[in-house]
């Protein structure tokens, strides 16, 4: 079976996906042996260096789709990050990101502008649970064979477990086909109690960023069927490119950086039109 069939159903594999953020990274990581593609908000956002807070628009991540599309023939997961402030703005961005070539769309229950999950230090409010499900509920009835995911907030703004349940539970009535249940560092203990609770309900989508030290397995013995590395990318390119800047600018010689950047050859390799 292919990914495409199994990326969201309840197996006792575990499909593996990393965050990229234009062609090159996604076939990078197609010839790395993953299983799919994440166009995350932060790692696409990072490619347009503008701020995670709904900036981003629709028509600027449909355009990196069909980018990444092009390029490889990895399952594309797209970050529709809130539906980008109402149902008819939700309803068109799924159109447009089926249209593109992806393959599951994730939709969260952040209010308009959102903030990035990860920043643990901002307060932030989610949408009404039953606001949020009439909006799942509209942008399952326009896809065509498009995957929905229904991601919660709810430990991420502090509203604890028993919320976040409740939610998620609500949100699996929609028509949806996954869950997706986000945390950050202040709330990464309450995401096993979480799983504990809506295991079995629908395939479960994760990304464990905020928890580096738990192995697949541990994702895979909570029911996650897809585990998304997301924003690896552009952390590893901010964690070394500098240096080599700074080398290289400092000494004005390419022999004095060479040794940390890949020959001519293998850019070639990789830009060939045959690798995709």
């Amino acid at each position: 079976m292919t990914v495409h069939d199994t990326a969201l159903r309840p197996t006792t594999a575990t499909a593996i996906g990393v965050g990229v953020h234009d062609a090159l990274t996604a076939r990078m990581v197609q010839s790395a042996g993953f299983d799919l593609l994440w166009l995350g908000s932060l790692e696409v956002c990072s490619r347009f260096a503008i701020p995670d807070r709904n900036l981003l628009t629709p028509t600027e991540m449909t355009s990196v789709i069909r980018e990444v599309r092009a390029a490889t023939s990895l399952p594309v997961f797209v970050d529709a990050d809130n539906g980008y402030g109402s149902d008819l703005t939700a309803a068109r961005a799924i159109r447009a990101f089926e249209d593109a070539g992806a393959h599951t769309v994730v939709i969260e229950d952040n209010v308009f502008p959102k903030r990035n999950s990860l920043a643990a230090d901002e307060s932030r409010d989610l949408m009404d649970t039953e606001e949020f499900a009439r909006r799942l509920e509209r942008v399952t009835a326009e896809r065509k064979d498009l995957r929905i995911v229904a991601r919660c907030e709810a430990l991420v703004a502090g509203l604890g477990v028993d919320e976040a349940v409740r939610r998620l539970r609500r949100y699996a009535e929609t028509g949806v086909d996954g869950l997706f249940v986000q945390v950050n560092k202040k709330c990464k203990d309450q995401l096993f109690p979480v799983l504990e609770q809506v295991r079995g309900l629908l395939p479960i989508t994760l990304a464990p960023t905020s928890l580096p030290e738990v192995p697949l397995e541990t994702f895979a013995e909570y029911g996650a069927t897809t585990v998304l590395f997301a924003n690896v990318v552009v952390r590893r390119m901010l964690a070394t490119l500098p240096t080599m800047l700074g080398t290289l600018r400092g000494e004005c010689l390419l022999s004095a950086v060479e040794q940390d950047i890949a020959p001519v050859e293998r850019v070639l390799r990789m830009t060939d039109e045959r690798v995709g």
